[in-house]
């Protein structure tokens, strides 16, 4: 039974033992062990002829997960999932998969919007008066659009 991925209502998960050669004397793995899953690698299986919309990731505790959903959301999982190369299976659930200021390698960069760059630049205050609030939904609309967004 697939369970809802992280935030992502359109992008599912389901966990599974991993096939794996059996000798004698070892226990058959019959149940997903995502307390010790660690990401190991990936595989993008959309374009195998009989798996369409599906990730495999394949865990170190002899779990794989398969994950669904429409191209776009697989696709920033995939741009993403490098760098979760040896990350737990609740850190990689929980993981952002919006374009936001945060996730952006060009932030500060040339290559970010100087919009975001007047949002943000630090405002002078008074001491002992708190900062002026920043507009995070509005920072995080502009690098949604931003053609320079690339994910860390």
């Amino acid at each position: 039974m697939f369970e809802q991925f992280g935030n992502y209502p359109e992008i599912k998960w389901v966990a599974a033992a991993a096939v794996q050669a059996i000798g004698p004397g070892d226990k058959i793995p019959i149940n997903p062990d995502l307390d010790n899953f660690k990401l190991a690698r990936f595989k993008d299986l959309r374009k195998q002829p009989i798996k369409k919309s599906q990730l495999m990731l394949i865990g170190s505790s002899k779990t794989n997960i398969f994950i669904e959903g429409s191209d776009s959301g697989l696709d920033a999982l995939v741009i993403r999932l490098p760098k979760y190369i040896g990350k737990s299976w609740l850190e990689i659930r929980n993981m952002n998969l919006e374009n936001d200021f945060s996730n952006c390698k060009n932030a500060f960069t040339s290559l970010c919007d100087p919009q975001v760059i007047k949002d943000i630049a630090w405002k002078e205050h008074k001491p002992g008066e708190a900062p002026p609030e920043l507009e995070f939904e509005k920072i995080d609309k502009i690098c949604s659009e931003c053609k320079n967004f690339e994910p860390n």
